[in-house]
């Protein structure tokens, strides 16, 4: 999945989390569900960047082997 895919595929959850962030009373339950999906969504985009660093390594790696 590119980097593009993955904005357009959270952009509606993204809008949905602001919304019910600055539309309800502080300390909400809906306040701290947006937040909670916020720390998920974070912790998605660790493991995607993690991924795609290692897919450009052996990328990388295998560009290098093949000018031998």
């Amino acid at each position: 999945m590119t980097i593009d895919s993955r904005c357009k595929e959270q952009r509606n959850v993204a809008d949905m989390m602001l919304m019910n962030f600055k539309n309800t009373a502080p300390g909400s339950k809906e306040q701290v569900q947006a937040l909670n999906t916020l720390s998920f969504l974070l912790g998605m985009w660790g493991d995607f960047l993690e991924e795609e660093e290692r897919r450009m390594k052996l990328a990388s790696m295998l560009k290098s082997t093949s000018s031998f």
